[in-house]
């Protein structure tokens, strides 16, 4: 378990879901992990919490977007998001949100690395978002799924000074933050339809793997990947009934 106090600049903070129909994913995903929900009572953004600490977040799918999925978004913190979003554009970026003010104080900005992967800035206090990670009911890890490896690579490093570590027998790149890992890397497999894009994706601790892919199966969800035993524990990808994607993981028979 990780109790987190602050987050540290280009560390992920926070991951919120942007959904189709905000009840019913609070029920669904509360039956998944084990969830409470809390609202300020003042807009219509909802906590996810286990136990007391904040895990992500909930929200209506803005106005337009009715035939997309709902879909998982991922932050990063940075000191200044008028500045980042300068350098993302430098770097070959786009974005698709300027910078603006939120609810209780901070700014946010929501951008894409030059394969279309999305992911927010937030500007702010530097305590504020998630509170607990690598615990049941808690993402533990994040992931971009992308189609040019090497762009994304270069582009990260340019923009949050991430460097990068390939695992040449997992074809997959680490991405870490002043020596810490923070997140990772990997190329979409070929026959991953064109239409998909490159995209984040959040992993989530669970106790049991197989059982929520039963979970999700019984109550409206796709397994994407079969639960599979990986050094990192026994994980499994998901798609809620709307089709959200998230992998979660057993993080009790990792080696690493």
């Amino acid at each position: 378990m990780v109790a987190i106090d602050t987050h540290k600049t280009h560390n992920i903070s926070w991951v919120d879901l942007a959904a189709k129909d905000v009840d019913e994913s609070i029920k669904w995903y509360s039956g998944l992990f084990g969830w409470d929900t809390f609202n300020d009572g003042e807009t219509d953004y909802h906590i996810f919490m286990m136990g007391e600490s904040p895990v992500g977040g909930v929200m209506q799918m803005r106005p337009g977007m009715e035939d997309m999925p709902q879909v998982w978004s991922t932050y990063v913190t940075v000191e200044d998001a008028d500045a980042t979003v300068a350098e993302v554009k430098e770097a070959g970026g786009a974005v698709f949100q300027e910078p603006f003010e939120i609810p209780g104080g901070g700014r946010i900005a929501v951008i894409a690395d030059p394969s279309g992967a999305a992911l927010c800035l937030f500007e702010g206090n530097e305590e504020n978002g998630l509170k607990l990670m690598d615990e049941n009911g808690a993402p533990c890890w994040f992931d971009c799924a992308t189609r040019d490896t090497e762009a994304v690579g270069a582009f990260y490093g340019e923009v949050f000074g991430w460097t990068s570590e390939f695992m040449e027998e997992m074809n997959y790149t680490v991405f870490s933050n002043e020596g810490e890992w923070v997140c990772g890397m990997f190329a979409l497999p070929d026959e991953v339809p064109a239409e998909v894009p490159s995209h984040w994706v959040v992993d989530f601790v669970v106790p049991d793997a197989d059982a929520a892919a039963e979970y999700a199966t019984s109550h409206g969800g796709t397994v994407t990947m079969p639960p599979m035993d990986t050094p990192f524990g026994r994980a499994c990808g998901l798609m809620d009934p709307w089709g959200g994607v998230l992998t979660v993981i057993d993080r009790s028979t990792a080696t690493q």
